[in-house]
């Protein structure tokens, strides 16, 4: 399979992800429960949201969270961001990047939902995240695994590249962090994923789709994944911790 097109620019990347989110916000209700759950670890207390896009899982963090600080880049999602959490006295909303919210650090945790796979230098930032999350707490990183799923759409969306366990991990310890956890995620949806975006170079969120893995697959692929650590997956998590 041979690889095609190029990666997008910051602002064409912004209104393809941004278009993206709305389609999945309210079709995927399962998968994001299971996110927040898989991240759960790195986010109690003072937590800090990178990349946060408008919101949707800031909110669902503040189940476990006593406070968030969420920054993120783009304007356009920056500013819902900030008008969907007015008012909310748990929620900070910065415009942004790790640096920009290093005035309301130190940090009990962070987290990064698929985004640490749109950042250039990832290892600056998450040498930036060890300097602001206090000893002891959890850096919880969420991204695509695996190149060989890299797609059209991944890149239209500003994917600079797909991380296998390994490579994640030696990027946290290189950082600082010791590793607490670390496996892939999603088995099925590997193989949804290969077929549907690289073979057929279709958009995986159409709604109907969506819904349909959503209802049926990822309860199963859940329930299963929380016994059996799968050999590979759609993404990988890995969690780390800050000595001391």
């Amino acid at each position: 399979m041979k690889r095609r097109g190029r990666h997008a620019s910051f602002e064409e990347a912004d209104v393809a992800l941004g278009q993206t989110l709305e389609e999945l916000d309210a079709s995927v209700p399962n998968y994001n429960e299971w996110l927040r759950s898989l991240m759960s670890p790195a986010s109690s207390g003072r937590v800090l949201e990178v990349g946060a896009g408008t919101g949707t899982f800031t909110l669902a963090l503040l189940q476990t969270a006593t406070t968030v600080v969420a920054v993120e880049p783009s304007d356009r999602a920056s500013t819902i961001l900030r008008e969907s959490t007015e008012g909310n006295a748990r929620v900070t909303a910065v415009r942004g990047y790790v640096a920009d919210a290093a005035e309301h650090g130190p940090f009990d945790g962070a987290v990064l939902s698929n985004v640490l796979e749109h950042i250039e230098n990832d290892e600056a930032t998450l040498k930036e995240l060890f300097a602001l999350v206090r000893p002891g707490g959890k850096v919880a990183v969420f991204s695509p695994a695996f190149d060989l799923l890299t797609s059209d759409f991944d890149r239209s969306i500003g994917h600079v590249r797909r991380y296998t366990k390994s490579e994640l991990c030696d990027r946290f310890r290189r950082a600082g962090f010791e590793i607490e956890t670390s496996h892939y995620v999603n088995m099925p949806g590997w193989f949804a994923w290969l077929i549907v975006t690289r073979l057929f170079n279709k958009r995986p969120t159409h709604s109907k789709l969506s819904r349909f893995y959503d209802r049926f697959v990822v309860p199963v692929a859940r329930s299963i994944e929380s016994r059996v650590r799968p050999p590979f997956g759609q993404s990988v998590l890995v969690i780390g911790r800050v000595p001391g």
